[in-house]
Parts: structure tokens; sequence; C-alpha cells
């Protein structure tokens, strides 16, 4: 998440929209995606304004898609509003449905993600039709991510020659390793978290 929201944020920043509301959901995934975002937002020097929670609750009268422009009304002026719904509760009601026309982005619109079946570049098209042919479905940011973590140890055991746990995550958080991702660039691990450096493809929905 913390790379997700790092790379909307660099987004944002970049085109100049530099005031954002959010609107998110209440479950864990959802919390967890916010508390990054939050932390990016700071760190870029993006102004927050606005933050609201989305709770449906068990009253089946209540519908996001009749609430949504009332639930939005109280936004500050903002250029940018980040949906985060990870378990796709509510965020599809959100788009051409806010009180004022707003561009969105997070889990809805314009959307950070690890993998999409759109990459095609740089070899990627044969790693989208080998696993289409596997899974009969296109690879998604969790299939990659599940690759790249298979193909990163496969990686390091071969340059080093080692099984050895200890000698395999001093490889991949070294400056040696790279590994070739599909993605226009070699990939490579950050030493003080851990956190993969890649390119984040984007999709506009």
């Amino acid at each position: 998440y913390g790379m997700r929201a790092d790379a909307l944020s660099q987004v944002l920043v970049s085109k100049k929209w530099t005031k954002v509301a959010l609107l998110h959901g209440a479950n864990d995934a959802d919390i967890a995606f916010v508390e990054a975002m939050r932390v990016s937002l700071d760190k870029f020097s993006l102004k927050l304004r606005g933050d609201k929670e989305w709770t449906a609750g068990a009253d089946i009268r209540r519908s996001a898609a009749s609430e949504m422009p009332l639930f939005t009304q109280g936004f500050k002026d903002h250029d940018v509003l980040i949906v985060i719904d990870v378990s796709d509760d509510f965020g599809r009601y959100v788009p051409y449905n806010t009180w004022r026309p707003s561009l969105i982005a997070g889990t809805e619109g314009l959307r950070p993600l690890g993998w999409d079946k759109t990459v095609e570049q740089w070899g990627a098209a044969q790693l989208q039709s080998r696993f289409m042919e596997l899974a009969s479905r296109p690879m998604q940011s969790r299939d990659y991510a599940a690759w790249v973590a298979v193909r990163s140890v496969g990686e390091a055991v071969i340059r080093t020659n080692s099984d050895d746990p200890k000698v395999i995550r001093s490889y991949l958080l070294s400056s040696d390793f790279e590994l070739a991702g599909f993605k226009g660039r070699p990939l490579s691990y950050r030493k003080w978290n851990g956190q993969l450096r890649q390119p984040i493809p984007w999709l506009f929905c």
C-alpha cells in the first residue's frame, strides 16, 4: 500500500493536483491503505481537504448509489477525490456520482497497480500469455507479486549458490541484486524496509 500510495502522490504532484479529499471504507485493508495514503500525502506535501469513512451498516434500505451525492457534499474544494475501497464495497458508485464534478483516483478512476493485463512491453506479453495459458485468466497484481517473490528467491539462490536464508536475504537487499521484471528497468529491493523498487502501471476506468 505504501508503494501504491507514493506512486499516486507523485502523479498528483506532477500534475499540480495538490488538494485532495479522502473517501474510504472501514475494513482492515481499507484502513491499512488509508494510513499509507496519509503518510504519503504528508511526505509529498499534498493538502488533505477532507476525510470521510463510508460505513453501510446492516440497513438494506441504504444504497451507496443513492447516498453518494449527499455524502460527498461536505468536502472542501479539492482537485482529486481519493477513493479507497479495497473490498469493492462502495467505490464503484463514486465516479460520476459525487456532489461536484471530481477527478477520482485510488481504487477507482486513476488507479496505481502492481500489474495489469494491459502491460505488454519489454517482453511482458509473453509473461501474460504464459500465465493466461496456465490460469485461464489475466495476470493480476497479486499474481505478479507472487511471481516476483519466487523469481527473486530463485535468482538469489543461483547467484549465491546457497540455500541459506540469511545469505539469500543479504543478497536480495544488496546493490548487486537486480531482477528482470518485464517493466523496462531492473527491479531491486530497498535495504531499509525491503520494499520492491518498481515502475507502477496506471489504469484509468
